[in-house]
């Protein structure tokens, strides 16, 4: 699985970490209703250790990392923007999610 950051979403996340040293990303997938994967919720997560049980994603940038059960809804090659409301992410066929925050979990 690859992400690509476009420039404007690898400044806003350069900018983020600066004030989260020693954090690490983490894409998630939560299951809609009743476990539903269609229907499903892209998360960005900022985790002060690394998730156990995940592997690193190939990207443009800074390292990110997920777990076999989120990369099964996903497809292979993403890309991960920034607009005004937050960050988007999409792939050829799909917006996954947008106006994302990075949001910081404490563990």
């Amino acid at each position: 699985m690859n992400i690509h950051f476009t420039e404007q979403a690898i400044d806003q996340i350069v900018q983020q970490l600066q004030s989260y040293e020693d954090s690490f990303i983490f894409l998630s997938y939560e299951l809609g209703g009743c476990g539903n994967p269609l229907d499903g919720a892209v998360r960005l997560q900022l985790f002060n250790k690394k998730p156990k049980n995940t592997r690193t994603l190939e990207t443009n940038s800074v390292p990110v990392y997920i777990n076999s059960s989120a990369q099964m809804h996903l497809e292979k090659d993403l890309m991960i923007d920034f607009q005004s409301t937050g960050y988007l992410i999409k792939s050829n066929n799909q917006i996954y999610g947008y106006s994302l925050k990075l949001e910081r979990i404490n563990e």
